[in-house]
């Protein structure tokens, strides 16, 4: 069994026992900033500022919403924060050519490994609070089927070594999801232009992450790149070129 500690480790199945610990830990946080900052906060909210809020079913399904909503907010931007952070001291993030460059034999990093490990710890525990913890919605089926993918594609990419793509993915894609959940929360206030500024930015992230950079930054430079087997010169030929 290969260590996550050595300095260019290999992956291995055993790694993702570290997901696992990542998960339970996702647990432990999120009682803790339900029980004594966010429900508090929503409570706040939901009161005008004043401290007065009448307790029935309704106000309390709209606390456990606000909590729900704040804690995924908090997630993604602290998440979004370690991956950029990683990626950023790498030196084949600002470079397309390099992102397979060396595939499938690439140096795996310690902090990596943990930016994989804490992703798909967070999905497996997303899961599990879809089934036991969250409020039923009418999007569950949806939302268990992504989040069932997303385990997948993170546990693939990590075994097939696509490292250095993967975390520039993770990084486009958690970007907007900080705006949608920040969103939701200033909805569940009553602020209806926090809303409305969240929901534009998350519109803009995600055309512009997902729609744009994802398929023709991307995903058009690493299939080019497979072709050549991670060989990438100083330009990239055309598939006629290849051809001659």
């Amino acid at each position: 069994m290969d260590s996550i500690w050595k300095q260019n480790a290999v992956p291995n199945v055993w790694h993702f026992f570290v997901s696992f610990c990542f998960a339970f830990g996702f647990v432990v946080a999120r009682f803790l900033l339900d029980r004594f900052i966010f429900r508090r906060f929503a409570i706040w909210l939901l009161s005008s500022g004043n401290g007065l809020l009448k307790i029935n079913e309704a106000t309390r399904a709209k606390i456990v919403k606000f909590s729900e909503s704040m804690w995924k907010p908090t997630y993604y931007a602290a998440v979004e924060f370690c991956v950029l952070s990683v990626n950023y001291h790498e030196s084949w993030f600002r470079d397309m050519k390099e992102y397979l460059r060396g595939w499938p034999n690439q140096d795996l990093k310690l902090p990596l490994i943990l930016i994989y490990m804490c992703q798909c710890g967070f999905y497996i525990y997303s899961i599990a609070a879809l089934l036991t913890w969250e409020t039923r919605r009418r999007d569950f089926s949806v939302m268990m089927s992504h989040h069932v993918v997303t385990v997948i594609l993170i546990a693939y990419s990590y075994m097939a070594r696509f490292f250095r793509i993967g975390a520039v993915i993770l990084a486009l894609h958690d970007a907007s999801d900080v705006f949608l959940e920040a969103a939701k929360v200033f909805k569940y206030s009553k602020n209806e232009l926090g809303a409305s500024v969240c929901f534009g930015l998350f519109a803009i992230s995600w055309f512009t992450l997902r729609l744009v950079l994802f398929p023709f930054w991307v995903i058009r430079s690493s299939r080019r790149q497979l072709k050549n087997r991670g060989k990438v010169g100083e330009d990239i030929r055309s598939d006629s070129e290849d051809d001659d």
